[in-house]
Formats: C-alpha cells, sequence, structure tokens
C-alpha cells in the first residue's frame, strides 16, 4: 500500500475543502484544494488551457501542485497534464505506468521525467492522506501496469474514491461497464454522494447494476461539444432512474462542491 501524507504549511482560518470539475471542454480535469494551499488534480483535460484554469483558484504565489492524477493517456486527459508540468511544480504524480502508443504519450513521458516528482504507480487498495486523515482510495486498476501492453488502454483506468467527510466523490474517469462491474461484483463500490460520470456519458459506461451499487444523489458529466454523442440518452435515463441530480459542464461551466 502507498500512502502519500500531505501536511499543509500552514492553516487558513474558516477554509473549507473545494471540489472543482473544471470546463476543460470535451475531457476531464478536476481540481481538490486542501487547507494550507494544498492541492491534487486528477486529468488535465485536452489542451494546455488547464492552467489557466487553475490560475482562478490557486493563489498567484503559489506553484506547487501537492499531488496529480493520470487516470489514463489519452489525449482529452494527457494533454493538460503536459501544460502543468511546464506551468507547475507537481511534488508527487500518481499514474498506472501502462504502455500507450501515441506522440503525446513519449512527450509526456519525457515531461515526466524532467518534472522531478515523487511517481506511485497506482493500484487497488492504495490511499492518499491528508495529514493524518486518509482522503482518497484507490479502487482500480487492481494490481501494477507498469510497462504493460493492454487490448484498450481504458483498462489501465484509475478509479478513485474521495472522502471530504460531508462528502464522498465516486471519480471514474473513462471506466466502461466491464470495470463497473468488476468493481461492483469486488464491493468495491459503496454509497456515495457525488458521482463523476465515466467516460463523459458515453453509452458504453454508467450501467444500472453499477448505479444501483453506487447510489449517487449528484452526477457529473464533464463533457464539451462534441461528436460522439455525449452523453447518451440511455445514461441519462439510468441517472433519472436512481433519482440523480445531474450537473454538466457544457451547460454550467465550472462545477464547485464547497
Amino acid at each position: 500500500m502507498a500512502v502519500l501524507v500531505f501536511i499543509a504549511v500552514y492553516q487558513k482560518t474558516g477554509q473549507k475543502p473545494e471540489v472543482v470539475f473544471l470546463d476543460v471542454g470535451q475531457g476531464d480535469a478536476m481540481l481538490v484544494i486542501l487547507p494550507g494551499d494544498t492541492q491534487i488534480l486528477i486529468d488535465g483535460g485536452p489542451s494546455n488551457k488547464i492552467s489557466a484554469k487553475l490560475s482562478k483558484y490557486l493563489p498567484f504565489y503559489d506553484k506547487d501542485i501537492e499531488l496529480a492524477i493520470l487516470t489514463h493517456p489519452h489525449k482529452d486527459h494527457l494533454n493538460g497534464i503536459v501544460s502543468v508540468f511546464k506551468d507547475y511544480n507537481v511534488k508527487n504524480f500518481i499514474w498506472s505506468g501502462a504502455n500507450y502508443e501515441s506522440r503525446l504519450y513519449s512527450d509526456f513521458i519525457e515531461a515526466l521525467k524532467k518534472e522531478g516528482s515523487n511517481i506511485y504507480l497506482a493500484k487497488a487498495g492504495d490511499i492518499v492522506s491528508y495529514g493524518n486523515q486518509p482522503i482518497l482510495k484507490i479502487l482500480s486498476p487492481p494490481e501494477i501496469l507498469l510497462g504493460r501492453n493492454l487490448k484498450s488502454i481504458h483498462e489501465s483506468n484509475i478509479v478513485s474514491e474521495l472522502d471530504l467527510g460531508n462528502k464522498k466523490f465516486l471519480l471514474m474517469g473513462d471506466a466502461e461497464e466491464k470495470l463497473e462491474q468488476q468493481l461492483v461484483a469486488s464491493n468495491s463500490i459503496t454509497d456515495i454522494d457525488v458521482l463523476k460520470v465515466g467516460h463523459h456519458g458515453s453509452k458504453t459506461s454508467t450501467s444500472q447494476n453499477f448505479l444501483q451499487a453506487a447510489k449517487p444523489e449528484e452526477a457529473i458529466i464533464q463533457v464539451g461539444n462534441n461528436s460522439y454523442g455525449h452523453p447518451a440518452v440511455n445514461v441519462l435515463s439510468n441517472l433519472s432512474k436512481i433519482g440523480a441530480k445531474i450537473f454538466r459542464n457544457d451547460q454550467l461551466r465550472d462545477i464547485i462542491y464547497k
């Protein structure tokens, strides 16, 4: 089990955690802001616009990001991470390490080497702690995938659960139904408050059986203008059937929890 302990340099009076699902177009990027100028970035979206987004929420003097996580190396999650490496000091980095053939991925590998981050390979059961408090648990992948060639890179997808005490978030990345069912079968999915819907609301994700296990009250769909049909009608229907309130970046822009 890998445990990362983040200790805030100082506490701001009355400061509470914030979670921001950033509007980055057709892609994923989520920022967790913790007291003491401590941040967790999960994915970076499809472009270098992520740095401008981060500047809205980070103090001008804070060029450190305590932890960044790449759920998987498709461009709509990865491209912004490369940009963040140029503009910020990423102290810790979590990824799967699975092989993927693309020019952008090669550029990312080189940028990661130069960044000098403490690098951790994700595996189910790993815990990220803030101070002495566990706040994020890795649910997938089930084993270390460093150097592995997979049939689909979605098989390397990092799924995690973020627990900030007052709300519990299930972060699905681009997980598809096969992975959803594996997580349900292993009893990894428990009642949560907020679901970050898998794969931008693709018809290949967010199955009814999975939703019955997770029981989210709210669902975030990170989606922009696209030609893929995201979010799919069946996904919206499945979410409505369980009574989840749906929030979309293409309609609301940045979505903030405080």
